[in-house]
């Protein structure tokens, strides 16, 4: 789509912008996942369904198979944010596992450094390098036109927005969260009740 431009006396008015300049649009409950590919080699997986063991690129919807499956971005220039948003996805975990879900980390960190990050915080779930931040921008939480960095003091890399998503088997967004604003950490009792609403 091209941009509409309406002159108006001398000056020019943009009246309409391509999806691609707009700012951040989460996918919203009960929106649907849209395909997206991913290359298994920027990730360390620890849990996947049987059949995708071997693959080098999955669809982000496969790993719906055994279950529901939460979606949580993070990025270390998250900075204390970051930590803390770590340590409940892995409190939250065994609770997620225990109701047949499962749970994908995008990160923004290279895969060199996804190895390190799993170690030091004894992580048990699925992280793949969101490269370019392409997941995270189908996901409608990271645009260029919206950066963090602009909103957030302290941070000044190229990330997406704090967002964890619940979906179930019919590919359907029952749970969502984004905080702009880096300020509250999505809740686990939240996150719980969601994966038990999304095994209905």
């Amino acid at each position: 789509m091209k941009s509409i431009i309406k002159i108006v006396g001398e000056d020019y008015v943009i009246s309409a912008l391509p999806k691609s300049y707009q700012k951040i649009q989460p996918l919203k409950n009960r929106d649907t996942i849209p395909t997206i590919r991913i290359n298994c080699e920027l990730g360390v997986w620890q849990h996947l369904p049987s059949e995708l063991q071997m693959a080098n690129t999955i669809y982000l919807h496969q790993l719906l198979q055994d279950g529901p499956l939460v979606i949580s971005t993070y990025s270390p220039d998250w900075n204390g944010y970051g930590e803390r948003h770590l340590q409940l996805l892995n409190s939250v975990y065994p609770r997620i596992r225990a109701l047949g879900g499962n749970l994908l980390l995008l990160t923004t960190e290279y895969f060199k450094n996804i190895v390190h990050t799993i170690q030091e915080y004894d992580l048990e779930f699925n992280v793949v390098q969101d490269y370019e931040n392409r997941i995270s921008e189908a996901l409608g939480i990271y645009s260029k036109y919206e950066p963090v960095w602009d909103r957030i003091a302290g941070i000044s890399e190229d990330v997406p927005f704090a967002a964890t998503f619940v979906i179930n088997s019919d590919r359907r967004v029952v749970y969502d969260y984004v905080d702009r604003d880096f300020e509250f950490i999505v809740s686990d009792k939240e996150i719980e009740k969601a994966v038990k609403i999304a095994r209905l």
